[in-house]
């Protein structure tokens, strides 16, 4: 018997325009007399706090969604019911449908989906829901939705990109400007960080603001931080559904979901920051984040509250989404045709793919390539080379030493419990401490890591701490000798338990030389290498892209395929060991650089394709040859100026006060600057503002307009001052036309 049970389904209730007109048959006598009779109503936006929304739309369909609330249904958690009615005015007058009968179950938090179809294409409708209560009828606002062009329509189609809307103190004024353009978009695109699942992370959220999230039940989240600066992130579907609860209570938010309908995916906060299919990345490797009935919750919730719809469902009075179709058989990816010029591809960069090519909980003096495996790459890379490719770079590379051989074997017993105590300080339990310990000292070592551990226990026996005689540190003929290769230190890894090295601060050429390394193993060992998009939505990306018939294919990602990165080499100003070149954040597509040129190579092929994203809170136009990746800026979270200022300040120790305010005052000056000269395909950059993208496609070209609001204005509302924000945005332009990227 399948464990899912039915109460765990979350139904979509189909609703036909033309049975409806029609006065078709059916078994509920109300429903059936709603169809002759329109209902009177009163106003009662009370009983609908989270408004109204559609969603997904196609050339005959569209999904609405709302969710009731009264103290009545919530206390007794009875299902509620409701009328739905649809219309070709915003006053009604032209009734198209009214089905009565809906139910809104308690068990999905009296949310409701409805799938409207036998539309005509290209329309614009009208609707709202009613709720009876003390034999009256009360009415949500009134929504407004509008269908897809049919495939053969020669028209241009307009649709806002938007991305990551933290919510706790800041206000969405990017929302209000978008809600003040004349050329309104046909739908808007989410393209992740709808919500963010912590209720005040001081790391990147701004604690004791006005705008908050509270837990109803903080006891089901992940209590996280320490002291007075304890924050929760969300775990159970209490947890997830208080955030939809409070992030759609903002006016600006709703009155996008009124009026546009929204085609949407998600990115990792709507589960947890970096994840990575199921596993959470809070403690950087310190216990084990892999928790499926938390992503479970949290896609449910996801499923609940956003307007989409369902691929696999046959045309019948009813359908249900069961929840054995969440992790790990979620299918979000799917598509949308838009007339003739915009096929729109949307797919699911978190579900599927990898861990982080580098572990968070990675030892800096654990070799990962050594001296036959470098030989092997470069071997790989130039035939016939490879051992003459290693003597030229040997000396660039670092010295390491085999614990497992002699004379090296020796030092395991002076080193486990120097290591066991660091890992424990770190918080791990004395037995995976130890566990971790003799795995480091099983393999090769740092010969630098080699000379610390030396030192440290040299230390420790003087202080009394460890008895027996001190140890000689290798000497500077034997250092010379040794076989050189690559450590965990020398892709960026300065200490265990960290995010810097692993997924953010990168070494460029050592992780070139790695990924590459690890694609080849893969590939070798029959593998699929970098597998980010898992086998089954490949193949159906791949083929969408290779068959569609639009004049152009868009794919949504939500995180871009920018190289995001600063070169320092030579930089005087810099300490010495970080004069080298750093790809920024490798939890993108940046960590996954074959797998992105495989993306990259099939939409050249296909020609007349473009990406849109978001998650790095920062503008981009990348031009990969043909192909644009148009990035958008976030809504309202941090800027990537700011998180990459707060970065600079928390190496602290490794830089003195003068070199970390030569750095601060050269990212101030030139951080776009550095970024572009890093990447030349970045040919637009802004780390510093908020805002969304406006895309018109049609037949002759694809115009991106990039709308920027200064950070600054996040801090308050300006939700009615549209003169405010008039004079504070910036517009930027640019083109996509027979596979050219420029400025407009």
């Amino acid at each position: 018997m399948s464990r899912f049970s039915r109460r765990d389904f979350l139904k979509i209730t189909l609703v036909s325009a033309v049975a409806l007109q029609l006065g078709a048959c059916n078994d509920d006598e109300e429903t059936a007399a709603a169809t002759t009779a329109p209902a009177s109503s009163v106003a009662g936006a009370e009983f609908f706090p989270q408004s109204l929304a559609s969603g997904d739309p196609k050339a005959t369909s569209v999904i609405l969604w709302t969710r009731v609330q009264d103290n009545s249904l919530q206390s007794t958690q009875s299902n509620a019911s409701l009328r739905l009615q649809v219309a070709t005015d915003a006053a009604f007058n032209n009734l198209l449908v009214e089905q009565a009968g809906l139910v809104a179950e308690a068990a999905h938090d009296h949310c409701i989906k409805v799938k409207l179809t036998d539309l005509q294409p290209h329309t614009t409708y009208y609707y709202r829901f009613l709720y009876s209560k003390n034999n009256l009828l009360y009415h949500s606002n009134t929504g407004r939705t509008k269908t897809a062009p049919a495939s053969n329509e020669n028209v241009a189609v307009r649709f806002a990109v938007l991305n990551c809307q933290d919510y706790v103190g800041r206000y969405y004024n990017a929302l209000a400007w978008l809600l003040a353009q004349t050329d309104a978009p046909d739908f808007v695109a989410y393209v992740g960080d709808y919500i963010y699942e912590t209720s005040g992370d001081p790391s990147f959220q701004k604690t004791g603001a006005t705008r908050t999230v509270t837990f109803s039940k903080p006891e089901e989240a992940i209590a996280l931080g320490s002291g007075n600066a304890v924050f929760y992130a969300a775990s159970s579907l209490s947890n997830y559904r208080d955030l939809y609860h409070t992030y759609r209570s903002d006016p600006m938010l709703q009155q996008v979901h009124e009026r546009f309908p929204m085609v949407a995916i998600w990115d990792d906060h709507e589960y947890s920051d970096d994840c990575y299919g199921a596993t959470a990345t809070y403690y950087n490797g310190v216990r084990t984040e892999n928790n499926p009935q938390r992503r479970q919750n949290a896609e449910q919730v996801f499923f609940e509250y956003m307007p989409i719809d369902d691929e696999d469902i046959a045309l019948t009075q009813a359908f249900t989404t069961p929840s054995n179709k969440l992790f790990p058989y979620t299918r979000l990816y799917r598509d949308l045709r838009f007339g003739q010029h915009l096929h729109l591809l949307l797919t699911d960069y978190r579900s599927f793919r990898p861990d982080h090519l580098i572990p968070e909980d990675g030892f800096p003096g654990t070799v990962v390539m050594d001296k036959d495996a470098l030989i092997s790459l470069f071997d790989r890379q130039n035939p016939g080379n490879g051992a003459a490719i290693y003597a030229a770079q040997k000396a660039a590379l670092g010295p390491y030493v085999d614990m497992q051989a002699a004379p090296w074997s020796a030092y395991q017993a002076a080193f486990a419990p120097l290591l066991t105590q660091s890992f424990m300080s770190n918080g791990l339990s004395q037995s995976n401490a130890a566990a971790k310990a003799t795995q480091v000292l099983s393999g090769k070592l740092s010969a630098f890591v080699f000379n610390q551990l030396i030192t440290q226990y040299n230390q420790a026996v003087a202080a009394g701490l460890i008895p027996g005689a001190t140890l000689a540190a290798i000497d500077d003929a034997t250092y010379a000798s040794l076989d050189t290769g690559i450590a965990y230190l020398h892709l960026g890894k300065q200490a265990s338990f960290s995010d810097f090295g692993s997924r953010y601060g990168v070494v460029k050429p050592t992780f070139d030389l790695y990924a590459a390394y690890r694609y080849a193993q893969q590939v070798q060992a029959g593998q699929r290498p970098e597998d980010v998009y898992g086998q089954t939505q490949e193949a159906w990306l791949w083929q969408q892209i290779q068959t569609s018939s639009a004049t152009y294919v868009a794919v949504a990602s939500s995180v871009s395929t920018a190289t995001l990165g600063w070169d320092f080499t030579g930089n005087a100003a810099i300490p010495a060991a970080f004069q080298t070149a750093f790809y920024l954040n490798v939890d993108h597509w940046d960590g996954f650089p074959n797998k992105r040129a495989e993306l990259l190579a099939q939409l050249q092929k296909r020609g007349n394709s473009f990406l849109f994203s978001g998650d790095i809170h920062s503008a981009y136009v990348v031009d990969h040859g043909g192909v644009a990746d148009f990035t958008s800026a976030a809504i309202s979270s941090g800027t990537f100026f700011e998180f990459a200022q707060g970065a600079v300040q928390s190496l602290g120790s490794a830089f003195t006060a003068e070199q970390q305010a030569g750095l601060q005052a050269l990212l101030n000056s030139n951080f776009e600057q550095l970024m572009q000269s890093f990447s030349p395909k970045l040919t637009f950059a802004d780390t510093r503002h908020h805002g969304f993208i406006m895309l018109q496609v049609d037949a002759a070209q694809v115009k991106a307009t990039f709308h920027l609001l200064p950070a600054a204005l996040v801090n308050e509302s300006y939700y009615t001052q549209s003169s405010k924000l008039a004079e504070s945005v910036v517009k930027r332009s640019f083109v996509l036309q027979n596979g050219v990227v420029k400025a407009a």
